[in-house]
């Protein structure tokens, strides 16, 4: 028998998006077993989009007070009855055939991840080439995608739920995870959804952050410190604490952060790297 899919979809003022993403769901070559759109109280409403869908392909759940894209997972996770669970952002639209490749992949495998493209630019493709996702492939970090190109079967989904806590790295933190239930994890090398960048790219909101609003961006390292081990936490700290130095203001009180909460090597490592990176592109 065929496995069936529940589809969560999680949505937070951004009805227009939902329309582009909700229209690529129920237009797939597999027909979902159900679909949730989790809204994460938005205060737009959504009721002129969504009424040009038909009620009974979807089920529409507001959550009064927004708490985060991962507690709107969890809820969908949940509520899911299907063999798997599809997610997916609002802002991002699936290829009409992603479930259906989806599935092949979960003939030998318990989560799946694939390949996108940029929906401004779809000539810029990223496809990860690697198509087993293990423990030590993941601990140097999510080269993959974002959980709208992830599935993952139920059972393994309500056994590990999203950590609500951790306000990024919320993709890297799950894929670790499933990696420790030894469950297989595959990667699907092509690309068959696209992603959306926004009008505010991540780079950008980096760039301007107060340095106090770091430190929750470094809560999932310091979750699985033991597991990366003292060199790889110090690094992937480093390049956190330091991600858009080149863009940003105070740039010493930065870097002091780095050697305090990183150590001046994993800090001297990531410096001279940027600046090896602009001295070629200066070439």
């Amino acid at each position: 028998m065929q496995k069936t899919f529940s589809v969560v979809i999680t949505t937070h003022n951004r009805p227009d998006y939902l329309q582009e993403s909700l229209a690529a769901v129920l237009k797939q070559s597999i027909t979902p077993k159900e679909v949730f759109v989790i809204d994460d109280g938005s205060s737009v409403s959504y009721e002129e989009v969504l009424s040009q869908f038909p009620s009974e392909q979807f089920t529409y759940v507001k959550v009064p007070v927004a708490s985060g894209a991962n507690a709107a997972r969890n809820l969908g996770i949940s509520k899911s009855t299907a063999d798997i669970i599809a997610f997916l952002d609002d802002d991002d639209v699936w290829d009409a055939n992603y479930l259906e490749t989806h599935l092949e992949a979960h003939e030998h495998a318990d989560a799946v991840t694939c390949g996108y493209r940029f929906l401004e630019t779809p000539d810029k493709i990223h496809i990860n080439p690697i198509e087993v996702i293990t423990t030590d492939v993941i601990k140097r970090g999510n080269k993959f995608c974002g959980m709208s190109g992830v599935t993952c079967k139920t059972e393994l989904a309500k056994r590990l739920q999203f950590d609500e806590e951790l306000k990024n790295s919320q993709d890297w933190d799950f894929f670790v995870r499933i990696t420790l239930e030894n469950a297989a994890f595959h990667n699907i090398p092509k690309d068959i959804y696209f992603y959306r960048r926004g009008h505010v790219s991540i780079s950008t909101e980096v760039a301007n952050m107060p340095v106090e609003k770091v430190f929750p961006r470094l809560k999932a390292f310091k979750k699985h410190k033991a597991l990366l081990g003292k060199e790889a936490y110090n690094d992937r700290v480093a390049n956190q604490i330091l991600s858009q130095i080149g863009k940003k203001k105070n740039k010493l009180r930065w870097i002091a952060l780095s050697v305090q909460e990183a150590g001046l090597i994993a800090t001297g490592k990531v410096i001279l790297g940027k600046d090896r990176i602009k001295r070629k592109l200066a070439r």
